[in-house]
C-alpha cells in the first residue's frame, strides 16, 4: 500500500550526502516511500470547475449567435461542445446531427427580435442549470444521472469532457482532467496536445480505436440517449476529417440554411474526404494561439508551468513507469534466447537497473551481465517465463534511482521535476542533465558522480551498492562503447565477450554472510519453487497452443523466446466467476531463425486465451503481433486494476478493452475512474520483499535480507500454530494474538520491561 506523505520534495542534498550508513539506508527507504506517496489531490476542484464551466459558457453563447432560433431546442438536448473539432464547431455539429434525427419541421423566421429573445432564455437557462451540483463520476446506485439529467447541456458537457480525457488518458483523475481542461480553456483535442506535451508523448490520432471508446464513454456519461451514442461518435470522426465541413463550421457568421443542408449531407456521407491529420494540427496552432494571447507574463508562466498536485505527480510516475516498461522490454529481447533463459534473468529481476552512463537499455544489459558475472549464483536454473511482479519491481527500483540521481545533480529539483525532464529525455541521465544546464540550472553545487551513484542505488535498493558505485564510475562507460552493444540482438559470443571484460576489469567481489535457513524457511522456499515450476509449466503450454493456433490462422509459424507479463485474473465477460482468462505478452521469433542469433529481431506478441481452452477455439482466443509498442498501446480494465503493464493491440477486441470503461461511464460499475486508478496505483508502485517470487531467485551465498525475511516468515507461522493449539474455541485473546504474531521480539521485550 502506499505511504500517504504530505510532503512530495525530495530533500536530495541530505538524502545523498548522510554522514553514517545507516542514516543512507534510511533516507533510501523515505525517499523510496515518497516516490510511493498515492492519494487524490482535489484541493481547488470546485474552483477550477467553475473556471471551465465559464469557459463553455462562452462557447455556447457564440454557437446560439450562429445558430437558427428553431435549432435551439436541438442544442439544449443535445450541443454537446466535445468532439474533434474546436468546441464551438462541435456544438454546431452535433446540434445539426441531433436535430437530423428529430421530426422533421418547417422552418420560420420571426426576426431578430424573437431570436434574440429566445437567444437569451437559452443562454440563461444554461448558466442557471450548470450552477447545481454536479457529480463529474458517475457512482453505481447514486442519484448523480437524475440530477444531471435536469441539469444544462454544458453541464453534461463538462462530464462527458472529464470523462474522454479519464478513458483515453491512463492513470488521469478527474480533478487533473479539470485543472488540463481549465488551462486549455476547455478545448478538448487543446487538452489532448497539452497532456501529450506533459508526458512527452505524441501519438493521439482521430482514427486511433482508444479515442473512439473515449468519445463514447463521454457521450455516455453525458446522458446521451444510448441508441445515439454510436451516431454521434461515427459523425463527429466524419466531420473531422472532411476539410469541407471544418471550413463551413470555422466561419464566426451567422450559419444558413445551405450550410445547415448542407452539413446534413456531410453527415451521412460514405465518400473518401479524409484528412485526419488537420483537426489535431488546428488544435496545436490554437494552443499556440492561447499562449501567444496571454496578457501578463504571470498568464504566459500559467501555460508552461503546469501547478502541480499529488494526483499529477503520481500520473506522471506512472506514465514514467509506462515508459520504463518499454525500456525493459526492449533489452529482453535484445539478450539471446538461452543466455536470457538459463542465466541472466537473475541479473535483470536482481540488479538490471536502468541508470547509468549508456542510454537505458544497454544500461540495463550491462547491469545486468555485470551481476551475473560478478555474483555468480550457487547454481543457475532455466526459465522460460519472467515473473511479472520482480519485473514490475525492478522497473519500479530503476525510476527510484533515476530520480535520486538527478535530484543529486540538482538539489532544487522536485521529484516532478524531475521525472517530467526523465520523460522527455526517454529515461536517459546525461540528456536530462544536458537539458536542465541549458536551462540554466547548473548552480555551481559540486557534484561526485559517485555520490549520485551511491544515492541512486540505495533509493533502487543494490543488492550491493558499493560495488555498483564502483562498476558504474570506471568500468561501465568503456564497456558501454563496446561495438556489439550497437547490435539489435546480441548473440551468446557477444555475451560472453561483455562477461569476460567485466571479469578482466572488475574487482572480484566477496560472498556474504548469509543466515542459515531453518527448516521450515527451507521448506517454504521450496514449495515457492514447485509452485513456480508448475505455473510455468501451465503458461508455456497455453503460450505453445496459442502459437500452434496462430500458425494455423496466419500460415506462420513462430518460437518461444521469453514470456515477459502474464495476468491471470481476466474474468469471461467481466464475470467474477466466469472461466478464468489471462493476458500475457511474449517475445516471439519465426521458427528456424535460430541459427544465427542476430539474423532477427524477436517480435512481441499479444495473447488472450482461457485456462480451460487446450486447443484455443474459444471464440474469444486471440493471439496478435504488436509493432509499435509506442503507439499501439490499447487500455485494458483489468490489466490497469492489478498494476500489470502488458500491452495490448488498441485495433483489436479483448476484455477489458471497451465494455468495463462504457460501465463506468454509465455508473453502472461498482468501479469508478478514481478507484481504477488508485488500485493500480497500489498494485504497480512498491520495492518491498516479495516471498514467492524472491523464493524462486534466493541465492544461500548472497541474499542476506531474504534469508532474515524468511526465517522470521517462518518463526511467525510457527507462532501462528502454536496458538491455534493452545487457544481453545470462543476463547480467543486477539490482543494477545497480535502481539505475539506482528510485534517484533523488541517491541514485546520493551513492553514486558
Amino acid at each position: 500500500m502506499p505511504f500517504l506523505l504530505p510532503s512530495l520534495k525530495l530533500e536530495a542534498a541530505a538524502a545523498a550526502v548522510p554522514h553514517h550508513q545507516h542514516e543512507m539506508d534510511s533516507d533510501a527507504v523515505i525517499f523510496r516511500r515518497r516516490m510511493m506517496t498515492g492519494g487524490v489531490d482535489c484541493d481547488g476542484a470546485t474552483g477550477t470547475q467553475s473556471v471551465v464551466l465559464d469557459h463553455i459558457h462562452g462557447y455556447y453563447k457564440m454557437a446560439l449567435h450562429r445558430l437558427p432560433p428553431e435549432l435551439i431546442p436541438s442544442l439544449l438536448e443535445a450541443g454537446f461542445c466535445f468532439g474533434f473539432l474546436d468546441p464551438v464547431s462541435n456544438i454546431i455539429a452535433n446540434t445539426v446531427s441531433h436535430d437530423k434525427g428529430r421530426e422533421t419541421k418547417k422552418r420560420s423566421r420571426s426576426g431578430n427580435k424573437k431570436k434574440g429573445e429566445s437567444m437569451r432564455a437559452a443562454i440563461s437557462k444554461i448558466i442557471t442549470e450548470s450552477s447545481k451540483t454536479i457529480r463529474l463520476i458517475p457512482w453505481a446506485g447514486d442519484s448523480s444521472n437524475t440530477l444531471l439529467r435536469n441539469s444544462s447541456i454544458a453541464a453534461r458537457s463538462l462530464r462527458g469532457l472529464v470523462t474522454f480525457l479519464t478513458s483515453y488518458f491512463r492513470y488521469l483523475t478527474t480533478w487533473d482532467a479539470l485543472r488540463y481542461l481549465s488551462l486549455s480553456n476547455a478545448d478538448l483535442l487543446v487538452t489532448v496536445h497539452l497532456i501529450q506535451e506533459v508526458r512527452g508523448t505524441h501519438t493521439f490520432t482521430i482514427q486511433d480505436p482508444t479515442a473512439k471508446i473515449a468519445l463514447g464513454c463521454a457521450a455516455i456519461s453525458a446522458l446521451h440517449p444510448a441508441d445515439a451514442v454510436a451516431t454521434l461518435v461515427s459523425r463527429s470522426f466524419l466531420l473531422a476529417s472532411c476539410d469541407e465541413a471544418s471550413n463551413l463550421l470555422k466561419a464566426e457568421s451567422r450559419i444558413s440554411d445551405s450550410t445547415i443542408e448542407r452539413l446534413s449531407e456531410l453527415l451521412t456521407a460514405t465518400g473518401d474526404m479524409i484528412n485526419r491529420g488537420s483537426a489535431m494540427q488546428q488544435a496545436i496552432t490554437r494552443l499556440e494561439h492561447m499562449k501567444m494571447k496571454a496578457i501578463t507574463r504571470l498568464q504566459q508562466r500559467k501555460m508552461e508551468t503546469f501547478p502541480v498536485g499529488a494526483g499529477l505527480q503520481i500520473s506522471i510516475e506512472m506514465v514514467l513507469l509506462d515508459k520504463i516498461h518499454l525500456l525493459y522490454l526492449e533489452a529482453i529481447s535484445r539478450i539471446p534466447k538461452d543466455e536470457l533463459r538459463l542465466r541472466h534473468h537473475r541479473g535483470l529481476l536482481k540488479a538490471g537497473h536502468c541508470y547509468g552512463p549508456s542510454d537505458p537499455v544497454t544500461n540495463i544489459i550491462l547491469n545486468t551481465i555485470w551481476y551475473d558475472t560478478m555474483f555468480p549464483p550457487e547454481q543457475h536454473f532455466e526459465v522460460a517465463m519472467i515473473c511479472t511482479k520482480s519485473l514490475a519491481r525492478i522497473e519500479f527500483l530503476s525510476l527510484c534511482g533515476l530520480v535520486a540521481y538527478i535530484c543529486v545533480c540538482f538539489p532544487a529539483f522536485s521529484v516532478y521535476e524531475a521525472m517530467r525532464r526523465l520523460l522527455i529525455c526517454n529515461a536517459r541521465l546525461d540528456s536530462v542533465i544536458e537539458m536542465a544546464k541549458k536551462e540554466g540550472h547548473d548552480e555551481g553545487i559540486p557534484f561526485s558522480e559517485s555520490v549520485a551513484y551511491e544515492a541512486a542505488s540505495r533509493a533502487a535498493h543494490h543488492p550491493s551498492p558499493a560495488a555498483l558505485v564502483e562498476f558504474a564510475t570506471t568500468v561501465m562507460p568503456e564497456v558501454g562503447r563496446t561495438p556489439v552493444l550497437v547490435r539489435q540482438v546480441l548473440s551468446s559470443s557477444d555475451v560472453h565477450t561483455i562477461s569476460e571484460i567485466l571479469l578482466q576489469n572488475s574487482p572480484p567481489c566477496i560472498s556474504l554472510k548469509v543466515r542459515k535457513l531453518s527448516s521450515r524457511a527451507t521448506k517454504i522456499i521450496s514449495a515457492n519453487r514447485d509452485e513456480f515450476k508448475a505455473c510455468q509449466g501451465t503458461i508455456v503450454k497455453m503460450v505453445e497452443a496459442a502459437l500452434h493456433r496462430y500458425a494455423e490462422q496466419q500460415g506462420q509459424e513462430y518460437e518461444l523466446h521469453v514470456i515477459c507479463d502474464v495476468n491471470s485474473k481476466i474474468p469471461e465477460y467481466g464475470v467474477i466467476y466466469g472461466k478464468p482468462f489471462s493476458h500475457m505478452n511474449i517475445w516471439v521469433r519465426r521458427r528456424g531463425s535460430w541459427n544465427d542469433d542476430t539474423d532477427q529481431v524477436p517480435i512481441l506478441f499479444f495473447i488472450q486465451c482461457s485456462y480451460s481452452d487446450k486447443d484455443m477455439q474459444h471464440t474469444d482466443f486471440l493471439c496478435c503481433p504488436i509493432f509499435d509498442l509506442s503507439k499501439d498501446a490499447g487500455r485494458c480494465y483489468h490489466c490497469e486494476y492489478h498494476g500489470i503493464k502488458i500491452i495490448h493491440p488498441s485495433s483489436e477486441s479483448y476484455f477489458g478493452h471497451c465494455k468495463n470503461f462504457e460501465d463506468m461511464a454509465r455508473g453502472e460499475s461498482s468501479m469508478n475512474i478514481q478507484r481504477l486508478v488508485g488500485h493500480g496505483q497500489n498494485m504497480a508502485l512498491f520495492d518491498g520483499t516479495l516471498e514467492y517470487e524472491d523464493s524462486i531467485y534466493f541465492d544461500p551465498v548472497w541474499d542476506v535480507e531474504f534469508s532474515n525475511f524468511i526465517n522470521q516468515t517462518a518463526r511467525d507461522q510457527a507462532r501462528q500454530e502454536k496458538l491455534r493449539k493452545e487457544l481453545r474455541p470462543g476463547s480467543l485473546d486477539y490482543s494477545r494474538i497480535w502481539k505475539l504474531v506482528y510485534q517484533s521480539p523488541q517491541a514485546r521485550r520493551a513492553e514486558l520491561i
